[in-house]
């Protein structure tokens, strides 16, 4: 049966969120976001259009600080079919995908699944994986599918099948796909730096952070061991709940700052490329200057959708973590300017490219986007 009452939605997220906060002191933040990107529904291109599908998630920071545990646990938390892959540099595209095998004394064919026939794939250590072997990761994430050779039983042909990726546990009819991957920073030896095309796939960005002084202290044996991981939820439960996220509707202000955020990313030498002169823009001139020297390109247009996406997850988070007040429908439920601010860091710092005097001159995506945030005036 559907969940539809948002009050017992808000009981199993903040029953999912608890999960690893029982063992990763001081890093609420991050399981937070966490748990944003799988509520979180975007719009991904299928055969016949657009389709939903889920919140694709980059997480970057240096070993040690919990990342592998807290996907772990929301894994167990929800029954959900959990993939892995350990980035190397000999990691080939099967390593993904699975393959084919044949018994050399029977002569039969058997078909090795690989970890990304799973409901959450954790791809840890990325970067660390040569591009060429990430294209079966980056083309599940963005059409929800794995392509392997096998071998047709009937003409001995070797042709190319899709398996559709995931069936949820509790109803093999609905599918559930999420990506989250690790990466370290590009200074460390061994490390690839993720492509354009790569990062676009990554509806979020986020930094695991670390503990207070206080906060670390409680990294001891006795206030881990002998506690488990409860199962709170299904995967059902939680498409259910992006189908609330759904519902909520931008305000016209909030609608418009999502394009003001977007077109200030972007640069003159962009607007000439595609439209043959500069567009107008909702900024600040030093932002416009400060944009043109520093930014070789912004969010591309695809970035609406995760844009959009994001703002309506984090207004249904807010919703249901903020207070105990009853929430009686989702209809008049609105995502305003301040759910835009709040998700902008996550979503387009990631995407923007840079161009080389910005090492120089100590400029980071960070810091473009927050001027961006800063600078643009709100839509009256």
């Amino acid at each position: 049966m559907a969940l539809t009452d948002p009050n017992e939605a808000r009981k199993l997220i903040r029953a999912l969120k608890a999960q690893p906060e029982k063992f990763l002191f001081g890093l609420n933040r991050a399981v937070y976001n966490a748990v944003l990107a799988l509520v979180t529904p975007i719009a991904k291109d299928g055969p016949m259009g657009k389709e939903w599908a889920q919140a694709h998630t980059l997480v970057s920071d240096v070993p040690g600080t919990g990342k592998t545990a807290m996907f772990n646990y929301l894994a167990s938390a929800m029954k959900a079919k959990l993939g892995r892959v350990d980035g190397r540099p000999d990691l080939m595209p099967s390593d993904f995908t699975g393959r084919e095998e044949k018994d050399k004394f029977s002569g039969v064919r058997t078909l090795l699944k690989g970890p990304l026939f799973s409901n959450i794939f954790f791809a840890d250590e990325v970067n660390r994986t040569p591009p060429k072997s990430q294209a079966p990761m980056l083309g599940a994430m963005e059409g929800g599918h794995v392509y392997i050779n096998i071998t047709n039983e009937k003409d001995g042909v070797i042709e190319s099948k899709s398996f559709p990726l995931f069936p949820v546990p509790d109803d093999p009819t609905r599918m559930f796909f999420i990506t989250f991957a690790t990466m370290n920073p590009i200074e460390f030896e061994g490390t690839y730096p993720l492509s354009e095309a790569q990062l676009e796939r990554f509806t979020y960005r986020f930094v695991m952070g670390a503990p207070s002084r206080e906060e670390e202290k409680m990294i001891r044996f006795e206030n881990v061991v002998g506690k488990k991981v409860e199962i709170v939820m299904g995967l059902g439960d939680l498409l259910d709940i992006q189908e609330m996220a759904k519902k909520i509707r931008l305000t016209d202000e909030a609608n418009d700052l999502i394009m003001r955020y977007l077109q200030n990313s972007r640069t003159h030498a962009q607007d000439e490329r595609e439209f043959g002169k500069t567009q107008k823009r909702d900024a600040s001139k030093d932002l416009v200057t400060f944009v043109n020297q520093y930014v070789t390109s912004g969010c591309s247009r695809r970035r609406n959708y995760h844009m959009q996406g994001a703002v309506l997850g984090h207004r249904l988070m807010r919703l249901l973590l903020s207070d105990d007040k009853p929430i009686e429908n989702l209809d008049n439920v609105k995502a305003t300017v301040d759910d835009v601010k709040a998700i902008a860091p996550l979503t387009m710092e990631h995407v923007i490219l840079l161009e080389p005097r910005s090492l120089g001159d100590d400029v980071t995506t960070k810091k473009v986007v927050r001027r961006i945030i800063e600078e643009t005036p709100m839509p009256s």
